[in-house]
This record gives structure tokens, C-alpha cells and sequence, in this order.
């Protein structure tokens, strides 16, 4: 049980990571700047592929069953689940734009700029509230029983760039984050 609580803490660590790398890359658009689009690209392939694919939906799992034993928390699980969706939405539309410009299309500068920004901001949004009330109540209600039953819904997968061998298709996003925590 705490085991899966400190994973699910330590992901939030790693997407807030991931969040500032691609922060940093839309300064260096915003200002006209070139930015690493392949960066980018790739940051956001780990969060349509790795946190809209196997973590989202570890936690749905864990958000239905803090609402089988806290009924009143129907909303707030309600909630996260649009906010799942919306993410996945705009995750899908930010990978779009940004492929369309690492493949020489035209794109408007604002829409790529407003569409990231708001990306960001909803997932940092979205980890500060899971971490101050869901982990929480996670922590308080769900025994291990329950950790071994959602882990049994799913089919393990290991995080794929935040482990001790990253594939090597995140070879770039090390490499990133390696030279930004030198610096």
C-alpha cells in the first residue's frame, strides 16, 4: 500500500519534471526563439503514452474505490475523471501541432502556445489536487487489498523512461534532464 502511494507521488514528481522541460522549450517559442520541437515531441509522447495510457488509468481504478468507501467524494472522483479526459484530449491535440511543425507545416505560434500553456497548467493543476486530497484519502481508506485488486485489473508496465534502464526512445529526454540536473 505505501509502496503504491509513493509511486503514485513519485510519478507527479516525474510528469512535474517533464512539465518544466517543455515549459522551458515554450519560452524558447514565445519568444520567438527555436525551441527543441524533437524535445518536445517527445516529452509529449511519454504523457499521451505513459501517463494517459497506464497511469490515469491505475489511478481511475484507485478514485472508484475511494468512492466505494467515501460515497461523498462522488463529485470530486467525477471530476478527475473529466479532468483525465481533458488532458488525454489536449495531450492528443498538442502532439498534432507539434508534429505538424516539426514536419514543416505552418502553424499559428498563439494556438500552439495557448494549447501547451494550457495543457501544463491543467496537469499541474490536476497533480497539486490529487496530491493534497486524493493521496490523502487514498492513504486513509484503500487497504492493501485493494492496491492488489487494482493492480491485478491492470497489466503491469514499468515506466518507460523513469527507471533504471530508460528506452532508448526517451534517449533525448534523458539526456535533458541529465544535462539540466549538472547545471
Amino acid at each position: 500500500m505505501a509502496n503504491s502511494l509513493a509511486q503514485w507521488h513519485a510519478e507527479h514528481v516525474n510528469f512535474g519534471k517533464l512539465l518544466d522541460c517543455l515549459e522551458t522549450q515554450l519560452e524558447l517559442f514565445h519568444d520567438a526563439l527555436t525551441p527543441h520541437y524533437e524535445l518536445m515531441l517527445d516529452i509529449m509522447f511519454y504523457m499521451t503514452n505513459y501517463a494517459d495510457v497506464v497511469h490515469h488509468p491505475k489511478e481511475d481504478l484507485a478514485f472508484a474505490r475511494i468512492k466505494a468507501c467515501a460515497p461523498q467524494v462522488a463529485g470530486i472522483v467525477e471530476e478527475l475523471d473529466v479532468q483525465h479526459e481533458d488532458l488525454r484530449r489536449m495531450g492528443a491535440a498538442l502532439v498534432v501541432q507539434l508534429s505538424d511543425i516539426f514536419n514543416g507545416a505552418i502553424a499559428s505560434r498563439m494556438e500552439v502556445e495557448t494549447l501547451a500553456r494550457d495543457y501544463i497548467a491543467t496537469f499541474r493543476e490536476h497533480i497539486a489536487f490529487e496530491e493534497r486530497k486524493i493521496l490523502p484519502m487514498a492513504a486513509q481508506l484503500l487497504v492493501a487489498a485493494d492496491w492488489a485488486a487494482i493492480d491485478a485489473a491492470l497489466r503491469h508496465t514499468d515506466d518507460p523512461l523513469f527507471r533504471q534502464d530508460p528506452e532508448p526512445r526517451y534517449a533525448l529526454i534523458v539526456r535533458h534532464l541529465t544535462e539540466g540536473a549538472q547545471a
